[in-house]
């Protein structure tokens, strides 16, 4: 999850992740297992993201599946366990999210699709095969610039699953009787 200093990761530690939760900071703590130093801005972003798959490529070979869902996002315990079940003996490059197609101007990112930020999910044959080389102009959108990673080092036999929105929930929670804001304070 990647997280900056306004992140209270106290929640997140609290609730079912805390026993998977690996938190990509800006900033050097006890509670980040990897600091790519990059100060966290809608500009930064996609640099961060080439840096927490570097990490996942070099230091997790022994995890099958990723997660990688935004700090005011939330997921259902058990639907992670389902797509889990159902794509664990998958050998090929699994790729699990809303997807938009990418229109950017430059080759490298044109024509690929990527995850909705909120969350994705993919597995080690992803990991294996995604292109963290990739060489584009200016900052990006950093779903987009991963879409693309995957796009450029996995080829087109990706299988692309459509998320089940049902089960994520962003900026908010609201289910039975509780009404949760997930959303980041504006004044801080």
């Amino acid at each position: 999850m990647p997280v900056n200093k306004k992140t209270d990761i106290q929640f997140y530690r609290n609730t079912w992740l805390s026993d998977y939760l690996h938190t990509v900071c800006d900033f050097d703590g006890p509670e980040c297992i990897l600091s790519c130093n990059v100060r966290s801005t809608y500009k930064s972003l996609d640099k961060k993201t080439i840096c927490f798959t570097n990490f996942l490529k070099k230091w997790y070979k022994h995890i099958n599946f990723f997660i990688k869902l935004d700090d005011d996002a939330f997921i259902d315990k058990a639907y992670v366990f389902e797509v889990i079940e159902k794509y664990k003996d998958y050998k090929e490059p699994v790729y699990i999210s809303d997807f938009i197609l990418n229109l950017d101007r430059q080759k490298v990112l044109n024509g690929s699709y990527y995850g909705n930020g909120k969350f994705y999910m993919f597995n080690r044959a992803l990991v294996d095969c995604i292109d963290t080389e990739i060489k584009y102009d200016g900052n990006k959108n950093e779903d987009a610039v991963f879409g693309a990673m995957v796009y450029n080092g996995c080829g087109a036999d990706v299988l692309k699953v459509v998320e089940d929105d049902s089960k994520i929930w962003h900026k908010g929670y609201e289910n039975k009787n509780k009404k949760i804001n997930l959303s980041a304070l504006t004044n801080h």
